[in-house]
């Protein structure tokens, strides 16, 4: 059995309060490194359309400021993060079996040319979403070596996914696992508010729980990486919450965040989502309140990788760059992405105070795997989600 680590919220984000309440950071910043970028750049973006589109946007205007064209333009597609993988992998299936011929001889830095050389990507980068496609991803090797602008002003738990990544992740944003409760919804069914795991294995929620398939999104396995550590390591125990927690459930979506967005319209009493998407939907005016569970949560970082024989390669390196800027990072807040930026100069977003009493789980690094992630994934599929409910 492993024991589950708990670890204050304040300690994991790095932040003060006077952090959380800075003013937008103001300065001058040298954007030379876009300079000479053209052509085309294509990417795979794991948030919400409008952040995607937000920063994309912000891109191509600097890019073409600083070079006084527009011979430059990214674009992006919006799909969920293990779709994103899923999808490169296939599209990098024949590469990965050239690559293994030609470069078998070939050892440290040397297979590392060999491997760029030879692979042929569609795609630049990849970049937002949770945390775990992307660390079980690098063990299909799907990213390419890059020295992100890491120093002082980056927060340890972002330089710590670059680190442990041997320099093939960066780390953008944190978010918090938790439940979005339609308020209004509560009231009229005369119910309890859930305030832990263990209370969404209560009948009085039978049909009122939404979370996403754990085989299409990201924050579905960052939902079951929780529950399976929320007894302090007691994985059996986790997985009979699930199973319980399933009786419950009303959908199972594509999307991470459609749970959390029928919390807010009232289509269901409970959505399974990310912090910073419920306190986005309770500064819209939507009748939710956030809960963190009272067992615990994890907390995911924001990723971003260059893929495998990137061709436009130049753009996709000074895209990763441009994604650490403060004012870069600022830009999601603008369009109700509320998460905690990896710059310290970046002002948190106004309402992200909301979680910073979390109670955190310092996740075991097995579920970042991709064969402990296949094993649980799978037992979920054949065994949890054809049970009738």
């Amino acid at each position: 059995m492993h024991n589950t680590k708990q670890i204050p919220f304040m300690t994991v984000l790095g932040l003060t309060s006077s952090i959380l309440a800075a003013d937008v950071y103001a300065s001058d910043v040298d954007y030379s490194y876009l300079k000479g970028i053209s052509g085309d750049m294509l990417s795979y973006c794991g948030a919400e359309e409008v952040a995607c589109a937000a920063v994309i946007d912000a891109f191509n205007s600097k890019v073409a400021e600083v070079n006084g064209n527009n011979d430059f333009q990214a674009k992006f597609i919006r799909i969920s993060t293990s779709e994103i993988m899923s999808r490169l992998k296939g599209e990098l299936e024949k590469s990965a079996r050239a690559a293994k011929q030609r470069c078998k001889s070939k050892q440290a830095s040397e297979l590392e040319a060999c491997k760029e050389s030879v692979y042929k990507s569609k795609v630049d980068i990849a970049f937002y979403g949770t945390d775990d496609p992307y660390k079980t991803a690098l063990q299909d090797d799907l990213f390419a070596q890059h020295k992100y602008p890491l120093n002082e002003n980056i927060q340890p738990w972002a330089q710590d996914i670059t680190f442990k990544s041997d320099n093939r992740l960066g780390g953008l944003y944190m978010g918090v696992l938790g439940l979005a409760v339609n308020t209004e919804l509560l009231e009229k069914l005369n119910l309890p508010k859930p305030m832990c795991w263990a209370d969404l294995e209560k009948d009085i929620y039978k049909g009122q729980v939404v979370v996403a398939n754990w085989n299409t999104s990201g924050t579905a396995y960052k939902f079951a990486a929780s529950v399976l550590q929320a007894y302090h390591g007691d994985i059996d125990k986790g997985w009979d919450s699930v199973k319980k927690i399933h009786q419950n459930v009303s959908q199972y979506t594509k999307s991470g965040s459609k749970g959390v967005k029928m919390a807010a319209s009232g289509e269901t009493l409970i959505g399974i989502g990310f912090g910073h998407d419920i306190v986005g939907l309770i500064q819209q005016g939507f009748p939710i309140e956030l809960v963190v569970p009272c067992e615990g949560t994890l907390f995911e970082v924001g990723p971003v990788g260059i893929v495998r024989g990137a061709p436009n390669r130049a753009a996709a390196e000074a895209f990763t760059t441009f994604l650490y800027e403060p004012s870069t990072q600022e830009v999601l807040a603008t369009v109700g992405s509320l998460q905690f930026p990896s710059n310290k100069n970046a002002a948190s977003p106004k309402g992200s105070e909301a979680v910073k009493s979390a109670k955190l789980i310092a996740s075991d690094d097995r579920f970042s795997t991709k064969e402990y992630k296949d094993a649980i994934i799978s037992k979920w599929t054949n065994e949890i989600f054809p049970i009738s409910r």
